[in-house]
């Protein structure tokens, strides 16, 4: 093989495993109460991932529309499946619009992060 053609070869394969890589991140998939959805009452969140996460090192933060923090317990992922992150809600929520702030850490230590919106309905 010519050298030219070496180094095309070459640039190709060091372009291609980095977009690879980046699927390897635990993206959310779906959560309860749903993204922008209504909900009556919440006892729970709780966030399906593309992938296993690990809960010590993943968590949730739950704030009401005018800032104030609710209360919640600690992470923990459904027995039998590492995909599904589970954070308690400690108290009834009052009706209003919640945002779900949330980071988490894969099973191959990949950090991802996002937010979304859910209403509480009176």
């Amino acid at each position: 093989m010519k050298r030219q053609s070496i180094v095309r070869i070459a640039l190709s394969l060091a372009f291609a495993f980095p977009v690879a890589a980046a699927y390897a991140h635990a993206q959310l998939e779906s959560a309860t109460p749903p993204v922008g959805g209504t909900v009556a009452a919440a006892s729970e969140i709780r966030l399906h991932f593309s992938e296993g996460v690990e809960p010590r090192f993943s968590g949730v933060t739950l704030t009401a529309a005018g800032g104030a923090a609710a209360s919640l317990g600690a992470a923990k992922t459904q027995p039998g499946d590492p995909t599904i992150l589970i954070v308690p809600i400690a108290k009834a929520l009052a009706p209003g619009v919640y945002t779900v702030r949330w980071h988490a850490v894969s099973v191959d230590t990949h950090h991802t992060q996002g937010n979304f919106q859910f209403t509480v309905k009176p």
